[in-house]
């Protein structure tokens, strides 16, 4: 059977199951076993310690990362070209901030506890206010800062603006106790949960379970929340950002759409991006951001996904896929002006581009 139609919002049980061959170089053995009830805790755990790992064991430091992730520097499934990100594990206890300063370009802010739970998040300028009050669990939370790229001017300047707005992001805390985990659990048993979860959904899979898994943990939908998380730790709910997906295979497709309704005039913006079977990035120009896209005459967008080693002939917006392969493509939508009107239409448009290039 074609893998193509056993998938439903663009992903497969091969794809899915890729997945599960990131976290070897994270575990950590003995403790609690991971379970189906405990996993989001579990993975969780297992990315402040990962972020931990960079920082020697210390809280309340900033890391920035310099660079678009590419296939040299990938070290998490499904990195995207669209921000550059900064870390950090905050310790709340007794009240702590996070601000931004103004900036030309797009940036975020998304405060997520030992939980996954999505305490705040903010677009643009601003200072974010944190306590321990806030959190499900601990003191300790997770930062996630996206920083976007001003794409029209030349290179050297893009990244020296962005970097600088990286060096804008501060933060205050009052206590700089470690961070201890709630649970101690045995990460050399979260492999088989995580591939046990995206094996049940790929088989039956549910609608909207982007939309309604990420987010607070008394608004998000539990059973939908341990798939995207398991998808993709760090993840911005729809009021900030929108996923759709989809699944292709070939040497040459071509697609026309309408752009979605962002707050362009905020910031926002909307990308495309290609992975291999199991989610990682194969080719050098791998994605495409609205801002770098040439709009057709009536204004609206024809993308180019072809194969490694296929002529371009010259065309614009181009995105070059693995030849010979499936492949995973996916929209991400930033800044949406109504999260549920954009999550309707990117679900719309990739299941008309995965028919359209299954064929």
């Amino acid at each position: 059977m074609n893998i193509l139609k056993k998938s439903l919002i663009g992903l497969t049980i091969f794809t899915l199951l890729g997945l599960t061959t990131i976290y070897a170089s994270d575990t950590k053995s003995g403790g609690v076993v991971v379970t189906d009830e405990n996993f989001i805790a579990a993975d969780s755990m297992r990315a402040y310690l990962k972020e931990l790992a960079k920082t020697g064991n210390k809280v309340n430091v900033i890391r920035p990362m310099r660079e678009l992730a590419n296939t040299d520097n990938q070290d998490v499934i499904r990195m995207n070209a669209d921000t550059l990100y900064t870390r950090i594990i905050l310790d709340v206890k007794g009240g702590a901030t996070v601000t931004t300063k103004p900036y030309d370009g797009y940036q975020n802010i998304l405060v997520l506890d030992p939980n996954h739970s999505e305490i705040a998040t903010h677009t643009g300028a601003g200072t974010v206010k944190l306590n321990e009050s806030m959190l499900t669990e601990g003191h300790h939370a997770y930062i996630i800062v996206r920083t976007g790229l001003l794409r029209k001017l030349p290179e050297k300047e893009m990244f020296a603006r962005a970097h600088k707005a990286q060096d804008n992001i501060s933060i205050t805390y009052h206590l700089s106790e470690p961070y201890v985990p709630a649970v101690n659990y045995d990460l050399t048993t979260l492999d088989k949960v995580k591939y046990k979860i995206l094996e049940d959904f790929a088989k039956q899979p549910k609608k909207d379970v982007i939309k309604n898994g990420f987010g607070t943990i008394k608004t998000r939908d539990p059973e939908g929340a341990k798939v995207v998380i398991a998808i993709g730790w760090g993840g911005l709910s729809g009021k900030s950002a929108v996923y759709s997906s989809f699944t292709a295979s070939g040497e040459n497709f071509s697609y026309t759409f309408k752009k979605p309704n962002l707050k362009y005039d905020q910031k926002g913006f909307f990308s495309f991006t290609v992975y291999n079977e199991n989610g990682y990035i194969a080719t050098m120009k791998y994605a495409l951001n609205s801002d770098d896209m040439v709009p057709n005459k009536g204004g609206s967008y024809t993308i180019h996904f072809l194969a490694s080693g296929e002529p371009t002939n010259n065309l614009e917006n181009v995105i070059i896929t693995p030849r010979g392969k499936y492949w995973t493509g996916i929209l991400r939508c930033y800044n949406p002006v109504n999260s549920d009107e954009t999550f309707a239409y990117a679900d719309a448009l990739t299941a008309k581009m995965q028919k359209e290039f299954s064929k």
